[in-house]
């Protein structure tokens, strides 16, 4: 930190404990509905905390797991920000038919910046990158050229700054199979500046 702002970068979210997912062909909240976690928010009012102007504040998103098939399934990924858990309203696709390594379990990591880009009292922009990538081996195995990673962006407009906003990841399998898993690990929110 420089010490030239007054506000430094927090963990504003960590996931308590591992989520799996399993046996959905309808798109699913993955992130923090299940078990005894705590869904990732932005608080309401953060956009305001410690800053005359929340235009270029950032949020940095990491979520970390395993995928695993064995039905050959596909999968699709997606952020979702909504003031409802559970919701996906303006969802920004994170990969679009994703094919894991059949019978492997593949660890895959996820890392979005969001920035705030338009802001009203109660309306706000957020601008979201980032990149999706999924190995093809096992932890720990032999190195691979043929990891799957891929790029997105999108926004969330018309967010709520006044009230807590849910920031969660969201999947469909192309078939339902008891082999087709989607594990979190880890997931973290960073409140940038």
């Amino acid at each position: 930190m420089s010490n030239n702002t007054p506000v430094g970068a927090e963990l504003l979210y960590t996931l308590s404990s591992a989520i799996t997912k399993n046996t959905f062909t309808t798109q699913a909240a993955i992130s923090g509905v299940l078990g005894t976690n705590t869904v990732c928010a932005l608080p309401a009012g953060w956009l305001l905390a410690d800053s005359p102007n929340p235009i270029g504040r950032s949020l940095k998103l990491d979520i970390a797991g395993t995928i695993a098939t064995t039905s050959a399934a596909t999968f699709a990924g997606a952020l979702g920000m909504d003031p409802t858990a559970g919701t996906i309203n303006q969802g920004i696709t994170t990969s679009g038919a994703l094919a894991p390594t059949a019978a492997i379990t593949c660890p895959f990591r996820l890392e979005a910046i969001y920035t705030c880009t338009a802001y009203l009292t109660s309306t706000a922009t957020f601008q979201v990158n980032g990149t999706w990538k999924v190995e093809s081996v096992a932890s720990g195995g032999v190195p691979t050229t043929s990891a799957q990673t891929s790029g997105f962006s999108g926004t969330h407009t018309g967010i709520d700054p006044r009230v807590a906003n849910y920031i969660e990841f969201f999947g469909t399998w192309s078939a339902s199979a008891a082999g087709n898993t989607t594990t979190i690990q880890q997931m973290l929110l960073w409140g940038l500046n």
